[in-house]
């Protein structure tokens, strides 16, 4: 790639950037799948692959982009819309949950994985459906990732109420396949970035430690979000969201 005048990421080792006479291709590589992107399109068809990469390697016939990892890209004049209907759809077949009955919430409020721990052991395709679950999670669907995270506590020992909640969290996916990431078209130069941090001090009253989250908001829409249980014990609510919001900066 550094031959072709791309360099690598800093902040991401599958991303590499051109950026010649003020204009900027991105690459995004895994594997031998490229997701490339510029400001121009001209520049992308012309520059990026016809006298760059096709110089360079073998490729096949480029096209604009519907798809990506099992991420379904649409593209209109004014938005650009991220799903996962179809990765879901099979995911739901693949666990025999085609024809489950769908719910409102992912998971039930103020659980926490000691809530699953008292039951008698899972023997089944439990990691299995949590890697499934948590690329959902991490790619479009940020609102799986608190229970995804609770469950996912489980792995070397799960449960048979554990596996239940999990196959909750694929009822709930039934209900909102459709969701949708949507991008606006930015219009005005002027825009902020907006981030929401929370922490949920002493829910887990078994080892006393918080899981904090944050979402990072761009026109109003997620662009990056985490959330984890911490390694340390706060001694107060106020320490607590403290931890929470320097994980997000």
């Amino acid at each position: 790639m550094n031959k072709v005048k791309f360099k690598q990421s800093t902040s991401d080792p599958c991303i590499f950037i051109r950026k010649e006479k003020g204009r900027k291709v991105i690459i995004c590589l895994c594997v031998d799948d490229l997701l490339i992107a510029g400001y121009d399109p001209d520049e992308v068809k012309t520059v990026a692959l016809k006298k760059f990469l096709q110089n360079e390697f073998e490729m096949s016939k480029s096209a604009p982009a519907t798809g990506f990892l099992g991420i379904k890209l649409v593209f209109t004049p004014t938005e650009l819309k991220l799903d996962q209907e179809e990765y879901i759809d099979k995911m739901l077949k693949r666990f025999n949950m085609s024809d489950c009955k769908p719910c409102s919430i992912p998971l039930e409020p103020k659980c926490t994985s000691a809530d699953f721990a008292n039951s008698e052991l899972f023997e089944g395709p439990f990691c299995e459906l949590i890697g499934s679950l948590l690329y959902l999670a991490v790619t479009t669907r940020p609102d799986i990732l608190f229970s995804v995270n609770c469950l996912s506590q489980l792995q070397e020992k799960p449960t048979v109420a554990a596996w239940t909640g999990l196959k909750r969290i694929l009822r709930y996916l039934k209900s909102t396949k459709n969701f949708k990431l949507v991008y606006k078209k930015l219009h005005n130069p002027n825009f902020n970035i907006d981030v929401y941090v929370d922490a949920d001090w002493t829910s887990d009253t078994i080892d006393r430690k918080f899981v904090s989250g944050y979402v990072l908001m761009f026109c109003n829409c997620p662009i990056l979000w985490c959330c984890k249980k911490q390694n340390c014990i706060s001694l107060s609510s106020t320490e607590a969201e403290i931890i929470a919001l320097s994980k997000s900066l």
